[in-house]
């Protein structure tokens, strides 16, 4: 069995020194890379917060990766080594014998063949079998575009009646806060912004639709233009819609379970990236949960973040709201804006992954169109 020691305290004082770490990428249009990841890095080197986690220092300590930077983590308890990331017991002894953790550590590199081969993770304590695929959303009866349209209009209506919030919308004539989009423009655009960075996404359900015209309100959305910026950056956070929860942790739970883990988490809940936006990280679900419901619902049951497809959308709504929506530079039009508030440190200001920052640009400018006819994009506001 891989075993890490509990470092619960320090990885407290390592978060409380990020800001906006909210999601966790789920690997989209690039190969991943698994948890077990390069070695012997280290302390201020930089490292890559959407793919990188914990990784050897040494043969004794650990490093974490924080705001792209390698910290220190923790110790090796007594009698293990680090090996690809995680504490674990020697195989053997300097007398070649065999230790006698050995049988156990087989059946957890029995486990990981399993996911290799069936797709299915184990749990090693209790050998039940964990359901690894994105949860897919809830079956909906088929109806037209303009019964979807409908539905979404007539849940923003009620959301901006409930809020008080401003339903007017722009030069699009709507007066129902989805600006005019419908879910032909919503299908079109997710379907444009795909072959604009070479990938074949799925065309999105009817439920995924109504959910971001619903939802729209809650991310204080203001003009089409803004629905668009919004809409892009969310593609690519979530492999073209496909991603609520974070692959690696549906891989590997219990990997996850232990590297996500912070002292203030509700016994048994564990706070990785679930969301069209991969929330992640205990602070940012109960800051969610507040906001969308001023209570503790999403900490009490992380879960339904990833099943529900209008909690899906509610909380990236939310997060763009309280980090994105309110920037001086998103509101004049400039899309680089909106990604150096998500990814900045990385895309953009010199970053190492402006690569992905250019294809968020190339899928904005397949969306602007759809949504507000007559927009010029504008890249400003990241690398440039």
């Amino acid at each position: 069995m891989v075993l890490l020691s509990n470092a619960g305290s320090l990885l407290v004082a390592v978060l409380a020194a990020s800001t906006h770490m909210a999601h966790a990428i789920p690997r989209p249009q690039t190969e991943g890379t698994s948890p077990e990841l390069t070695t012997e890095q280290k302390e201020g080197d930089d490292c890559d917060v959407l793919h990188d986690r914990i990784v050897c220092a040494d043969e004794s300590s650990l490093l974490f990766c924080n705001q792209n930077k390698w910290v220190a983590f923790s110790n090796c308890t007594l009698g293990t080594v680090c090996k690809d990331g995680s504490c674990v017991f020697p195989e053997s002894d300097s007398n070649g014998a065999d230790l006698p953790v050995e049988e156990e550590s087989a059946s957890a590199n029995k486990s990981d063949v399993d996911v290799a081969e069936t797709g299915v993770a184990t749990d090693v304590a209790s050998s039940a079998p964990v359901d690894t695929a994105v949860p897919e959303a809830s079956a909906e009866p088929v109806v037209t575009d303009a019964e979807a349209t409908a539905e979404a209009t007539e849940a923003t209506e009620a959301e901006t009646s409930d809020t008080g919030g401003d339903s007017s919308g722009d030069s699009s004539g709507s007066t129902s806060g989805d600006f005019g989009i419908t879910c032909d423009k919503f299908k079109e655009a997710v379907t444009k912004a795909s072959s604009a960075i070479g990938q074949s996404y799925p065309t999105p359900s009817d439920k995924q639709c109504t959910s971001f015209l619903a939802g729209m309100p809650k991310g204080d959305i203001a003009s089409a233009r803004e629905a668009a910026m919004f809409l892009a950056n969310i593609l690519w956070e979530s492999d073209g819609l496909q991603a609520k929860e974070e692959y690696d942790c549906q891989d590997l739970p219990d990997w996850c379970a232990q590297n996500y883990k912070t002292p203030e988490d509700a016994p048994g809940k564990t706070y990785w990236g679930r969301g069209y936006i991969q929330l992640t990280w205990h602070y940012n679900y109960e800051a969610a949960s507040e906001g969308l419901f001023g209570d503790d619902r999403l900490v009490e049951s992380p879960d339904q973040v990833a099943t529900d497809e209008d909690l899906a959308w509610g909380v990236s709504f939310w997060f763009w709201k309280e980090n994105v929506h309110g920037d001086a530079g998103v509101q004049e039009g400039n899309f680089g804006s909106s990604i150096n508030k998500i990814n900045g440190a990385l895309e953009c200001n010199g970053g190492t992954a402006q690569d992905k920052a250019k294809k968020r640009y190339e899928m904005y400018k397949a969306i602007l169109p759809i949504f507000a006819p007559g927009e010029l994009p504008k890249e400003t506001g990241c690398y440039n």
